[in-house]
This record gives C-alpha cells, sequence and structure tokens, in this order.
C-alpha cells in the first residue's frame, strides 16, 4: 500500500515537474524573444534612420554635381530617375519646378520651409514631419545649388510601428518554432531530471546519489521509513501476540465489525462449530455459523446491548457473551465468546442428583430408626422383643454412618484434599493384608479367594485411599459372586513402567445397559435380573473411580450377565 502510494505520488509529481518546466521554458523563452526584438527594435531603429539619411544625402550630393556641371538637362535627369527618394526642384522665390511624386503646379509655395530656409542660408537643410502632400513621417534634405535654385530630397521613414508591423509574422513563426523546440527540449530536460527521481531507492533513501536539494527530503524520507518499519515491526508483534492469545484460548472467539464481518477467529471457535479449517477473516459472520438465535443476539450488540444465551450442538452446552466493542460512545463491532458449559451443567445436574440421592439415602435409615425409636419410647414393644428392635436401629445407624463417611470421602476426592500424602506402597502387600480381613465373609459366602503375589508391585499413592480402593473391589467381588465362585486377584507386569491389578470373580455379572453407569453415585443395577440382595450406600464404586483418577490411573471393566466381571486397574511405576 505504502509502495503504491509513493508511485502515484511521483507520476503527479512528475507530471507537474514537466508541465511546469515546460511553462517556464515557454515562458522564458517567448520573454526572451520579444525583450530581443524591443531591444533588436530599439537599437537598429536609429541605425537603420541614419542610413537612410545617408543613402539621402548621397543622392543629394550626387545630384547636385550633375546639376551644377550641366552635364545633362535638370528635367530629363530627375524625370529618368529610377529612385524610392522624393526629388523635388524649387525656385529661388519657392516655386516648385519639378517633383517626381507630384504635379508642380498644385504645389504651394516652399520658400518658408524649415529645410528651404535652411539650405538658402547655409547651403544645406533638413528636417524631419509629416507631409502634408503625401501624409507620412518623411526626411527632407535640402541642398543650394549655384544658381541660387533648391534641391530637395525627401524619403518616408518607415517607424517603429510599421517595422513591427511586417515582422509580426515572422515574429509569430519564430515564436512557434522555439514553442515546439522548447516543448521537445522541456520534455526531454525535464524527462532527465525526473529520471533520477523516478530510481529513488524507497527502502533506503539516502542510499540515492541525487540532487543536493533533495538530501533534506531523503533524510526525512529516511527517518519516516524507520518510523515505519518499527511501527510495522511492532505491530506485527503485536498482531502474534493477540494471535497467540486467541489461539491458545480454550474459548471460542469471534471479533467482528458493525457489517458482520469477521475481523478475527481462533481455532477453538473452529472446532466448536465444526467448520472447515479455512481463512474466514473478512466474511460474513453468518458465512461461518448460521444461527437465529445468534442473529438477534448480534443485532441488539450493534444496537449496544450486551446479549448472553445458551447454544447448544452436538449435545454440548454453550454459554455466547456477545459484548459491543465502542469508540467514543458508538458501536464499531462486536466480541463473541463461546464458553463450553457442558461439564457444568452436567456437575449440577449431578449436584442436584446427588443431593436428592443423599436426601433419599439418608432419609430411609433415618426414618426406621426414627420409627423404631418412637415403638420403644410409646412402650409399643414387648420386653422380649427389645433386643430385637435394638438390633435394627444399631444396623441402620451404622448403615447411616456408613454412608456419611462414604459422602465424606467422595467429597474430599472432589475437592483434591491437600490432606492426602502420597508415599511408596507395596500394592501385594496391601492385597494380601485385605483378602485376609475379608476372609469371613468369603467363608460366609462359600467364595474361594485367589491372590497371586507380585515382588514388583510398588507404587506411589495415598494408602488410605488405595487400601479403600482395592478393599470395596474385593468385597463388591465377594458380596456379588455366586456360592461356590472364586475371586482371582493378580498384579500384571504386562507394560514396562505400568502396574496392573486385576480383580477377576465368576459372579452375577453386570448387564450391558447397566455397566456404564455403575460408577455414578447412587447408581443401582435392576435386582430383579438377580436373586442375589446385598445391601450397600450405592457409593463404593464411585469411590473407587475417584481413587482410580486422583491416583491418575486408568480403569478399564468387562462383564458379561451370570459369568462374570473383570475390573482392571493401570498404575505408573513412576513418581507422580
Amino acid at each position: 500500500m505504502k509502495q503504491s502510494v509513493v508511485l502515484a505520488i511521483k507520476s503527479l509529481i512528475d507530471m507537474s515537474m514537466k508541465q511546469k518546466i515546460f511553462n517556464y521554458m515557454c515562458f522564458l523563452v517567448s520573454m526572451s524573444v520579444i525583450c530581443t526584438f524591443i531591444v533588436t527594435l530599439t537599437l537598429c531603429y536609429p541605425l537603420f534612420f541614419e542610413h537612410t539619411k545617408q543613402e539621402v544625402k548621397d543622392e543629394a550630393t550626387y545630384l547636385t554635381y550633375v546639376f551644377d556641371h550641366h552635364l545633362t538637362d535638370p528635367k530629363d535627369l530627375l524625370k529618368d530617375a529610377q529612385t524610392q527618394t522624393r526629388i523635388t526642384w524649387i525656385d529661388s522665390d519657392g516655386t516648385v519646378l519639378f517633383d517626381n511624386s507630384a504635379e508642380p503646379s498644385t504645389m504651394e509655395n516652399h520658400l518658408l520651409r524649415q529645410e528651404v530656409q535652411s539650405a538658402i542660408n547655409d547651403g544645406i537643410g533638413e528636417s524631419y514631419r509629416i507631409s502634408t502632400t503625401l501624409g507620412t513621417n518623411t526626411y527632407y534634405y535640402a541642398v543650394k545649388l549655384n544658381d541660387k535654385s533648391i534641391l530637395r530630397l525627401s524619403r518616408n521613414n518607415v517607424s517603429a510601428y510599421d517595422m513591427v508591423q511586417e515582422a509580426l509574422p515572422i515574429l509569430l513563426a519564430m515564436m512557434l518554432l522555439i514553442y515546439l523546440i522548447s516543448l521537445l527540449a522541456a520534455r526531454r530536460m525535464a524527462r532527465n531530471i525526473i529520471a533520477p527521481i523516478n530510481a529513488i531507492n524507497l527502502e533506503h533513501p539516502i542510499m540515492n546519489d541525487l540532487y543536493e536539494e533533495l538530501n533534506p527530503m531523503l533524510v526525512r524520507l529516511e527517518n519516516q521509513n524507520e518510523q515505519i518499519h518499527q511501527q510495522m515491526k511492532t505491530l506485527k508483534n503485536q498482531q502474534r501476540e493477540f494471535t497467540m492469545i486467541i489461539n491458545n484460548l480454550e474459548e471460542g472467539l469471534i471479533l467482528i465489525n458493525h457489517s458482520y464481518k469477521i475481523l478475527a477467529i481462533n481455532h477453538s471457535v473452529l472446532n466448536i462449530l465444526n467448520a472447515e479449517k479455512t481463512d474466514y477473516i473478512g466474511k460474513n459472520l453468518f458465512a461461518l455459523v448460521n444461527n437465529e438465535t445468534l442473529y438477534q443476539a448480534a443485532q441488539n450488540v450493534m444496537r449496544g446491548e450486551r446479549q448472553e444465551f445458551y447454544f447448544t450442538l452436538d449435545k454440548k452446552t454453550y454459554q455466547i457473551i456477545a459484548s459491543p466493542v465502542t469508540k467514543h460512545k458508538i458501536v464499531k463491532g462486536a466480541l463473541i465468546l463461546f464458553v463450553d458449559i457442558t461439564e457444568k451443567r452436567m456437575a449440577e445436574k449431578m449436584r442436584q442428583e446427588f443431593s436428592a440421592n443423599v436426601s433419599h439415602e439418608l432419609k430411609t435409615p433415618l426414618t426406621s430408626i426414627s420409627g423404631f425409636a418412637e415403638l420403644l419410647q410409646n412402650n409399643m414393644v414387648r420386653p422380649n422383643d427389645i433386643p430385637l428392635f435394638a438390633g435394627k436401629i444399631y444396623k441402620e445407624a451404622q448403615r447411616l454412618i456408613s454412608l456419611i463417611q462414604d459422602i465424606i470421602k467422595l467429597s474430599q476426592l472432589d475437592e483434591k484434599n491437600s490432606t492426602f500424602m502420597k508415599e511408596p506402597l507395596n500394592l501385594s502387600a496391601i492385597c494380601k493384608q485385605i483378602v485376609l480381613r475379608l476372609n469371613d465373609k468369603a467363608l460366609a459366602k462359600q467364595v474361594k479367594v485367589i491372590f497371586k503375589e507380585n515382588p514388583n508391585s510398588e507404587i506411589i499413592g495415598v494408602r488410605q485411599l488405595i487400601e479403600e480402593l482395592i478393599y470395596n473391589l474385593i468385597e463388591n467381588a465377594i458380596k456379588y459372586n455366586k456360592n461356590n465362585g472364586s475371586v482371582n486377584i493378580s498384579l500384571l507386569n504386562e507394560e514396562k513402567n505400568y502396574l496392573i491389578l486385576q480383580i477377576k470373580d465368576t459372579g452375577i455379572g453386570i448387564a450391558s445397559d447397566d455397566l456404564p453407569h455403575v460408577f455414578e453415585r447412587f447408581y443401582r443395577a435392576d435386582k430383579s435380573r438377580s436373586q442375589i440382595n446385598v445391601e450397600g450406600t450405592g457409593l463404593g464404586l464411585a469411590i473407587v473411580k475417584h481413587i482410580v483418577e486422583f491416583h491418575h490411573a486408568n480403569l478399564t471393566i468387562q462383564s458379561k450377565l451370570n459369568e462374570g466381571t473383570c475390573i482392571r486397574i493401570r498404575f505408573s511405576l513412576k513418581s507422580d
């Protein structure tokens, strides 16, 4: 853009300079021609006049000699004379005897004429005046002859005006020729003058070997180039930083002007809208996303109103925040932000469901406790049944305590509680210890628990949480097993730097419809599919999932209904 502007300016300068050079040259030539003509006329006119006088005097000398020596008849000589000079022969009394330009009889007496008087008195006389006969400016020269008569010669003198008038065609032709020559010379001169200017290196002006008069301008151009270079460098850096910032935003961002043309856009919004990875700069916003709600919001933003609404796309929910961009209280555009609130919405939904489930789960044992306590308080229980009712109250209280403890554990895991301290743990020893703790339950269920020890089973983790995780998984494998079933516990080193805890049972299994939900809080599979009726808080597997995530481990589950379940947890052998 800068280059095109400079070239346009140079083109205007080129035309202007050529025109000025031509005009100045034509003016100078014209003035020179006119002044030369005036000076020449001023200097030559007196010389021309003197030359005319000398010619008249020479002719007078010749005729005087002829007249005085009677070489021929005077009248015949004067009649036959071939000359531009007017010759008048005047008697001593002033009577005109002969005139080669007029009839003597019609001419008045010339005795009183100045040149005649001077000739009578001094022998010669001259004067310059307008002729009464011819009506022109005339030079008169009179000579007194031996017989006392006067011979007078005169010649019309061309005035300066007449000379100009006669020379005007030549002068005009000369000026036209000079104009043509000046035009060619001016063009060539202008081309020669401007050629170095057109060849200026605009990137480095001071390096040009140009006219000395242009050096200040070239220095200023160099300084301006440097300033522009620095400004462009700063703008590019700012643009690069801005682009890097908006492209690293997880939120989608679009900046538009008042005509809904896209000025900036980041990769996140293209991913959100599943749009092609092409250049949308300068394109209309609604060529990228065609949504009536967004269109109405954009119109409201252009009126200066901040807009917030929700936008659902591909099972995800986004909060759209559109804010006007103003300058001097005039809306120049809008900034549109796409914020993914899917997890937030899901968390809110989970919190609502969790609250409802907690209320329900707490209400059930509390209702039982309250009911049994009321019967005891009102002496509505036989003395022999008091231990039975007290046992039921104790059982429900234990269930309530267990539920509250599980809720507290989940809360701590959700908050990534910093009181959990990680340390080196031997999973083989922990598993062996927990198998011993659950031995009675296994015997009561007639389930055989098989554990294969592994000497290379050290990980970094929180002992309390890892014990809780293993206990819950083995307990569930026993609890949901079949009579005379089995639980196989293995610690495998199938992958380098990883340890896999595998717990496989021969229990009732999990239906394929329930399998994706078993780690959700308070989720219970359909009990009608199995004859096994076990009690629990419904939070065991949810706690397991949170403990796995807390240790950055990986959990997979495989299960078939009435065939058993296999849970694998992959721990890193490296320190977190």
